[in-house]
């Protein structure tokens, strides 16, 4: 599959229904999602004071693309992970507010560092919800996961009966929970992602729990910063996506750090010098809410349903001229 795409794949959608149906999904996604857990829409931040560490660094391995403000003599930053500044926004809320849940963003962002394939690009979309919660509940975790399963469900089935030519459904019929631990041991001699493709194909869509065990068996660290997620709670949803012939996850969802949690996981990771930036001394004192912090791979959901084999298919980034051209070869439609 040269650039993950098979042989003689035609899309089943022309260019017009392709835009079409990503309109479709799109606002439905978000407008059911808003409904559902009765959020408010804010539009999310593109760039934040460096000062602030808003910014998800992912342990320094995501090169910031940062600026200098001259009119103000400050430094700024293109947010390239919007958990933090959800959170950071909820922090205005009033204690007493019981009118909303939370808050429902589009965020659109460059990834420099992104490594490219037929499900990633140098831009990165998701959908975000900040939900704010009394306390670290994994049973609401779950739920809202299988809530959100039903959304995606549920827009597949209606779209699905608009274009005679895509499959009824994209997505399983059950949603199996399983840990990070329990899938190593299923199959020992796998690599994670061999694991993933596996699980997948013989089980349908799953959420793959307890990464905390993931990261404490990896020799390079570099998927998590310490101070986002209670990584004992991080999860992630999976599907299995029979044209790119594997598991490709669309939803991630955790509670984000307090100050018990902060700590703890500082000593695993040992990322020192966030210590005294001023989003941890938030943490630290207290002064953020406790949130579930939860993301939808707008772009992959798109690809799954409309059932096209590269992302280039379904929104706009740099390619390379060979992929370009191989492309133009096979009559794909890049946007």
């Amino acid at each position: 599959m040269k650039y993950g795409i098979a042989l003689g794949y035609v899309s089943k959608l022309n260019f017009q229904e392709t835009i079409q149906g990503i309109e479709y999904i799109k606002e439905n996604t978000f407008k059911a999602l808003k409904e559902k857990f009765n959020l408010l829409n804010v539009s999310s931040g593109i760039v934040t004071n460096k000062n602030l560490w808003l910014n998800d660094d992912f342990q320094q391995t995501k090169r910031p693309i940062d600026f200098d403000v001259t009119s103000q003599n400050e430094y700024g930053e293109i947010i390239q992970s919007n958990n933090k500044w959800r959170r950071y926004f909820l922090k205005n809320f009033d204690e007493d507010n019981e009118t909303v849940n939370g808050i429902i963003t589009n965020f659109t962002t460059v990834n420099r560092d992104a490594v490219l394939d037929n499900i990633n690009s140098l831009i990165f979309d998701e959908v975000g919800l900040e939900i704010l919660v009394d306390e670290v509940d994994m049973d609401i975790l779950n739920n809202n996961l299988i809530e959100i399963y039903k959304i995606l469900c549920s827009i597949d089935t209606n779209l699905s009966k608009e274009y005679d030519n895509l499959n009824s459904f994209h997505f399983s019929k059950t949603l199996t929970f399983i840990t990070y631990k329990k899938l190593r041991e299923l199959y020992p001699l796998l690599t994670f992602s061999e694991r993933l493709n596996k699980f997948g194909k013989d089980h349908g869509s799953f959420v793959i729990q307890d990464y905390a065990e993931k990261i404490m068996n990896q020799k390079n660290i570099s998927q998590f910063s310490e101070d986002v997620f209670n990584l004992k709670t991080y999860s992630k949803l999976y599907i299995y996506n029979g044209e790119c012939e594997k598991s490709v996850s669309l939803v991630y969802a955790g509670f984000q750090v307090d100050r018990k949690t902060l700590q703890e996981q500082n000593l695993i990771l040992k990322e020192n010098s966030k210590i005294n930036n001023e989003y941890n001394h938030l943490i630290k004192s207290n002064e953020l809410p406790l949130t579930l912090s939860v993301g939808i791979f707008t772009n992959r959901v798109l690809m799954t349903i409309l059932e096209k084999q590269h992302i280039g298919e379904v929104h706009s980034s740099i390619w390379g001229s060979d992929f370009l051209e191989y492309c133009k070869a096979n009559n794909i439609k890049i946007l």
